[in-house]
This record gives structure tokens, sequence and C-alpha cells, in this order.
């Protein structure tokens, strides 16, 4: 057992509740897995029948589809090992957009789980139901609980903890379970044990001693065109990359899969890139982590947020690439903890754009987080001239691509403002020209943080290099309604332009005798 399992199992497995801190990858989901599986064994061997019909006698939070759907594999697997003349223990995965909630309510009463494993909105949606009975649940996991203690989910999780028993186990685990701070007894805990296994490097508390923690300083312009030529000639298995927004790893999903099938640096099926976020619907998420999970390909690559940032376990990733800090600190230790995991070597690498932001360093530094600095590849004329010329040919290909270069742009600066370390990531200091630049826009979106941008060019044009009277879209529809709209536009600053001549014609033919009396008035 890892330290974590040999401290928690025997005291969950008793009649103690524990809060539990422990870094990432360390074994904490067998660590209340076990725990889970010898309170409803026992209630199983004591009682003849076993649980009543709409019973159960566990529940197991987690933030995300993606965590809950890797904790039920988990049951999964150690059941396996289950003896057949024994009654059976079953699992539900209870998430949105995997069926409806009366789906669930029926599997529920037909198969009979004792073990609930979901996320906080659909679990109380599945427990608001009369036909199920609450008096028998025996224990309550949090996993990731200092993101279900946040505003976002506390409010779900405390209306769960209020229909469980209170005479029951819990248990509180994460690798950064203190920031919760005293929120921790908002979930009924009752005299628990505080368990913390930290790292032996005590500069890095909250990751493995095994991950390397780095940074690179990068042209804010330069952003994506470092990470191809990285995705490319770096050594590794898998890389999952964090990309600040969803709309963010739709567009450079679909830029990044041309940009690969236009090279001739990469073997066709030599590198695998995968796209998952938080607005996708449960079954492709939990379809693309499968797949990125136990692809064969000899490099793949995850695009993703931060829904993939906490508790995942997924085998051989050895590099994961921040394209910007987290807005939460306490994110970051979660997402470079996708790798290094189980005293396995990896590296985590965030990029930091040129000036204020490299004061991000210091910062983590405050929070026992220690950054090395990596030097930044230098990249070949070559490779940009032949990154930009590719990128405008994807580009011209459809304008839906433009735009959503535009919707990246505003989404990116929006997350930007949100950054809680505010005095870094300040909308004043950063480079909008630039970043204009690395999503190809020709010309600035109009928002109100314009204000901040010097020099700004007239009406926003940074160059005139593409024609939008010309620039089509590949949807017929789209492409027929935008010419309709062009049409309009033109009509309408044809009859601007008729009533304007019309004017000074007019007042170039008025008589002389009005003239004079306006010309008299004035001179009065």
């Amino acid at each position: 057992m890892t330290p974590v399992q040999a401290s928690t199992i025997p005291l969950l497995s008793e009649h103690k509740d524990v809060v539990v801190e422990a870094v990432t990858g360390s074994g904490k989901t067998l660590a209340f897995v076990i725990p889970v599986l010898e309170k409803v064994f026992k209630v199983l061997k004591e009682e003849n029948e076993g649980f009543k019909k709409g019973h159960f006698g566990a529940v197991i939070l987690s933030p995300t589809k993606e965590l809950a759907s890797q904790i039920n594999t988990v049951f999964e697997n150690l059941l396996q090992y289950y003896p057949e003349n024994e009654k059976q223990i079953k699992t539900q995965l209870l998430v949105g957009s995997l069926g409806s909630a009366r789906e669930d309510l029926h599997t529920f009463l037909k198969e009979k789980p004792q073990i609930l494993i979901g996320t906080p909105g659909r679990l109380l949606e599945f427990l608001s139901s009369s036909l199920v009975k609450t008096s028998s649940c025996e224990i309550l996991i949090l996993d990731e609980a200092d993101k279900l203690l946040d505003i976002s989910f506390l409010g779900d999780t405390q209306s769960i903890v209020r229909q469980l028993p209170r005479q029951r186990r819990t248990g509180l685990f994460s690798a950064t379970i203190s920031r919760a701070g005293t929120d921790v007894f908002k979930t009924g805990l009752s005299n628990p044990v505080k368990i913390t296994v930290r790292s032996d490097n005590k500069q890095q508390s909250s990751v493995p001693t095994s991950l390397g923690l780095f940074y690179m300083v990068v042209k804010q312009q330069s952003k994506f065109k470092l990470l191809l030529d990285i995705m490319i000639n770096y050594r590794y298995k898998k890389v999952i990359v964090y990309f600040p927004t969803c709309t963010s790893v739709t567009h450079f999903y679909s830029m990044f899969n041309y940009l690969l099938s236009k090279s001739d640096r990469v073997e066709k099926d030599e590198l695998k890139v995968y796209s998952l976020h938080g607005k996708l619907n449960a079954k492709p998420r939990l379809k693309t982590l499968e797949n990125f999970s136990t692809s064969t390909s000899s490099k793949s690559v995850l695009f993703t947020t931060d829904v993939a940032a906490r508790g995942l376990d997924i085998p051989d990733v050895d590099l994961v690439l921040q394209l910007d800090p987290p807005t939460d600190p306490d994110m970051f230790p979660h997402r470079c903890g996708r790798t290094g995991r189980a005293n396995k070597v990896g590296r985590a690498i965030t990029f930091l754009s040129e000036g204020r932001e490299e004061d991000y360093v210091d910062f983590m530094e405050v929070r026992d987080i220690s950054l090395k600095h990596l030097d930044t590849p230098v990249l070949k004329d070559e490779f940009s001239k032949w990154y930009d010329t590719t990128v405008r040919e994807w580009l011209f290909q459809d304008r839906t691509r433009y735009d959503q270069s535009i919707r990246s742009y505003v989404a990116f600066v929006r997350y930007y403002s949100k950054h809680s370390a505010g005095s870094i990531f300040r909308l004043q200091s950063l480079d909008y020209k630039a970043l204009c630049e690395m999503y190809c826009l020709t010309r600035i979106p109009k928002m109100p943080e314009n204000k901040y941008i010097e020099d700004f060019p007239k009406d926003g044009w940074l160059n005139f290099s593409i024609d939008f009277d010309k620039y089509a879209y590949k949807d017929k529809k789209k492409e027929e309604a935008r010419l309709h709209e062009l049409k309009t536009e033109e009509r309408k600053k044809e009859r601007i332009e008729k009533a304007k001549k019309k004017k000074e014609l007019a007042k170039k033919n008025s008589a002389w005798s009005s003239k004079k009396e306006h010309k008299d008035q004035l001179g009065s």
C-alpha cells in the first residue's frame, strides 16, 4: 500500500471520519474504494436480504463526469475478483447527459446497486425521487472535496449531505483540501481525523518528487507555433495540453489536425490529437478520454480545459503543457499532477508571456511550488513561414474559422480578466495586437478592453490582407445569408449617399434671398 492507503483504510473502514490531503498520484482512490466495499460487504453479510428495495449503502461524489466514470471503473476492476457465491456488490454511475434521471431510477430499482457514484447535479436530482431511500447509507465520500465545497458546487453538495443519515462515515479527499478551510465541516463531519501525506520535497508539498515543474518565457504571438514545434520534436508517449477556454480547444483542435496533415515532419498516424472540454456531452467526453487512455499511437496529445485537471489517472502521460496558468492557483498542482503519478517521472511546462507574467514564478514560490526555468526552443524561420502560410490557407477555406478565431480571442480576454493574481495578469499590460496575431485576426474585435490599446489603429484594422466582401462561408445557407446582408448594406450605403447628394444639391440650389438672410443673421 502507499502511505495514504496505509493511513486511511484502517480508520475509514472502522468508525472514523477522515479528511485526507495527499499529493496527486499517491493512490487516494483506492484509499476510499476499499473502505466503501468493506462497509457494503458487512451489511450484505449481516443482513439476510441485504439492502431493501430502493435503499443503497454508499455515495461517492465527484466534481466531473470523467472522474466519476474513472472511480466507477476502479470499483468494477476490483469487483471482478469478488466470489461468485457471495451476494453481488454493484455500482451505478449517475452523471448528466448519460440518459435521463428517469432512466437512472429505472436502472436503480431493477439492478439494485448498493454504491452510487456521480456528480452533484444528477445525484441530487436522483435522490429527490420518493422511490429512493437514503436511510441505509453507511458512508459518504467526497473526491476532490475542495472543489465540491467551492461556490459552484456547495449548494448541491450540502443538499445531498442533508438527505443522508447523520450516523454515517464521511471521507473527504483532495491534494489541496486545506484550501477548503472550515468549509469541510459543512459536510457533517463528526470528530474527523486529518491525514496529510506530503512530498519529500518540502518546497513542493502538493506535488510528488517525481514530477518536474518548469516554465518557458514565450512571445505571445509565437505560443501556438511553439506548441506545434514541441508536439513534433519533443520525446513523449502522451501529453495533455491545457487551453484557457472550450472555444479555443475546438478551434485549435481543428487547426492543428490540418497543420499535422500538411507537415512533412510527421509520419501519417504517428501523432494523434484528441479534444475534450466541458461543453461536450457526457458520452463523447468519456469516449474521448477512453480513446486517449488506450491510444496505441507512438505520440498522443489531448487538448483540454480544467475539466480534465482533477483526479484523472491516465497511463503513460509523461508531459503536461499549460498554454496559460489557471485562473485559480489551486488548480495548478492538479493540472501538473496528471503526469508524474505513482512515482513515475513526469514533466509539466507552463508558458508565460514575456513581461509581467514572469512574476508568476515568485507568486507560486509563496505557495510552496517551485518552477524551474527552461530555455525556450528557437523556432526556425522556415518553420514559422510554413506555419503562417498553412494557417492562412486553412482559414481561407471557410469564413466560419475566422469567426471561431474571434470567439476564441474574446473568450481568452475574459478568461484573463478572471485571474486571482490580478496584479500579475492585468488587462492593461496585455499585448492585444500580439494576441490578435496569435489568433490570426486582421482586425481587433470591438471590446471595452480596447481602451487599454495604445495607438489603436483606425477602425481596429491591423492589416487589409483579407477581402471580407469575398471571404465566403463553406456552408451554403450561411453564405447566402451573408451575401444577402452584404447587398442590404450596399443598398443602405447607396441610399445614404443619394440622400447626402440630394441635400447638398438642395442647399446649392436654394434661393439667393434666403442665403442673404442667413448671412445677415450670422453678421448680426
